[in-house]
């Protein structure tokens, strides 16, 4: 019995004599919580403890890591100072795509430079020079730049990227747009009609029938000597006129701009299922 109670007293106060000489601040165990919180998505901790990692002890894994953490928190100007204050050596193909997709999101106008021979906008290999096409492309598409043909536009992508891409390259070209002036036009000669135009047909047909109702009201009155009444029912109709026709403009207006904005958005979510034509990588296994 005083054997197992010996024991029972002594054995914690061995495990915790053992575990307190472990170093929890040494650069392997700092890594290993890194790379947990990594895999948790935790990207912004993850980073800070990678950064704990003496540079001199870093690998090509742990710096393409930061960048990756950086990039994932829309960190722009983080994740390219940890580019070029990195070396890197077997991923150093990988961390320039990263980094060109870093700028494609920070400042895409630079992908409006042409490419001639090897020459890019910033240093890279000639390998990724197709991965720069890419994003050249997307960048013309968004843009509506036209001073590019649609074969080369879509040459630098596989065809299931072609064949997704290829109905927004038609609507950079020949947007679905509503004229305001038209909308504007064609309500002020029927009333409502340029609500029809933008495709608001319950509108159109409210306004249509509330100013020719107003009109006929105030006709009515006018001939049966009301006149109070029938200027009442002038203004009504003027005002209600007046109105629709400007609510046709902005509702044109609001048309163009839900076209762009649906257009940008489908391009967004092409680049996030393609994952920004960036590997899939798996350090979390």
């Amino acid at each position: 019995m005083k054997k197992f109670v010996t024991f029972f007293f002594l054995f914690p106060l061995s495990i915790f004599s053992q575990s307190s000489t472990l170093d929890f601040h040494s650069p392997e165990n700092i890594k290993k919580f890194a790379d947990y919180l990594f895999c948790q998505g935790d990207y912004l901790r993850a980073v800070d403890e990678y950064e704990h990692i003496p540079s001199n002890l870093r690998n090509d894994t742990i710096n393409f890591k930061i960048m990756l953490c950086y990039s994932q928190l829309n960190l722009y100007h983080e994740t390219e100072v940890s580019f070029l204050n990195n070396e890197f050596s077997e991923m150093k193909l990988d961390a320039e795509k990263l980094y060109m997709k870093n700028k494609f999101l920070k400042y895409p106008i630079i992908f409006k430079s042409s490419v001639s021979g090897n020459k890019f906008p910033f240093e890279t290999y000639v390998e990724n020079r197709n991965y720069f096409l890419k994003l050249r492309s997307i960048y013309y598409i968004q843009t509506r730049f036209n001073g590019i043909s649609k074969k080369d536009l879509l040459n630098p992508f596989n065809q299931i990227q072609k064949d997704r891409l290829e109905p927004f390259y038609e609507m950079s070209l020949n947007p679905d747009y509503k004229s305001p002036a038209i909308a504007g036009i064609f309500s002020a000669v029927i009333p409502g009609s340029g609500k029809m135009y933008v495709g608001e047909w319950g509108d159109g047909i409210t306004a249509l029938l509330a100013t020719g109702l107003l009109a006929f009201l105030a006709f009515d009155n006018f001939r049966a000597d009301h006149k109070t009444r029938a200027w009442i029912y002038t203004g009504l109709g003027a005002f209600f006129y007046t109105g629709n026709i400007y609510g046709s403009i902005a509702s044109a207006q609001i048309f163009n701009a839900k076209i762009n904005f649906d257009f940008n958005e489908g391009i967004k979510l092409f680049l996030e299922k393609e994952n920004y034509f960036l590997p899939q990588y798996d350090f979390c296994k």
